[in-house]
């Protein structure tokens, strides 16, 4: 932009609202406390499969930085010193659990059918057509990424609608996405590092349904620096001083979202 940043300020565009973790709005994945303190509000979600610092709901699993919740300023350093906190906490789970798991092999199989299925689509549909990006039985991961990237950008307020949204755009935009995730089995692999890219747009994609659904339910602009909803432009401290919990049942194809109180430990 031939700016000198020491002669003139660099304009700024932060695009980035509609797929981060930590880094606004506190969100990422509802994670355990440090044991000793953490409130029993939130320690009884944790007592049936067992109490460990940065374990998630899922028992076995741990995340930190902006993997974990609840805190905005933890994608840099923070991400370091949390990354310590629940490694101590793994192996904390690992020297209680201290017993091989019971795996059925029949299933891990069915896992890497299902792992290596876009390599096989690509295979043998590839010579449909003359050029391997276009092509009517399958899509590349670059395409079904650009897809993505443009519903999330345009309806869950990203930089082209100036980080605004409201109920109707969010409403499409959960429309697209449900014809996005229909498609999503049509991603082809050409090699490893495409099939690296069809599971990283999967992910992708749920975590983006995920975030879609936490705009929409909660009705306030909390973080109007990172989205706006323009219909309801103002915080609304009374109603929605909380954090928001989302869970998906894949037995069911259902989504429940809930309010969990913010517990505030003393100083």
């Amino acid at each position: 932009m031939n700016i000198q940043p020491e002669e003139k300020p660099s304009e700024i565009a932060a695009a980035e609202p509609y797929f981060i973790g930590s880094h606004s709005g506190a969100s990422g994945a509802w994670v355990c406390g440090p044991p000793d303190v953490m409130p029993a509000e939130y320690r009884k979600q944790w007592e049936p499969i067992g109490v460990y610092n940065h374990m998630t709901t899922v028992k076995g699993l741990f995340t930190a930085g902006d993997g974990a919740g609840a805190s905005s300023h933890k994608f840099s350093s923070g991400s370091h010193a949390e990354g310590r906190i629940a490694a101590k906490g793994a192996i904390a789970f690992i020297l209680d659990n201290n017993a091989l798991p019971k795996v059925d092999m029949g299933a891990v199989e069915e896992l890497k059918k299902t792992i290596l299925a876009p390599m096989d689509l690509y295979e043998q549909n590839v010579k449909y057509s003359s050029d391997p990006d276009i092509n009517p039985a399958f899509m590349k991961p670059k395409m079904f990424m650009f897809r993505l990237q443009k519903i999330m950008d345009e309806y869950c307020g990203g930089v082209s609608s100036q980080f605004t949204t409201n109920k109707s755009l969010l409403e499409r935009g959960m429309e697209l996405l449900v014809m996005l995730k229909e498609d999503s089995s049509k991603m082809a692999a050409a090699d490893l590092h495409e099939l690296l890219r069809v599971w990283e747009n999967t992910h992708r994609m749920w975590i983006a349904e995920s975030h879609l659904r936490h705009v929409l339910f909660r009705e306030e602009s909390r973080w109007p620096g990172y989205y706006f909803r323009a219909d309801f432009p103002d915080m609304d401290e009374k109603n929605w001083k909380c954090f928001v919990n989302s869970v998906y049942d894949p037995k069911t194809d259902q989504w429940t979202m809930k309010k969990v109180p913010i517990v505030n430990l003393p100083v």
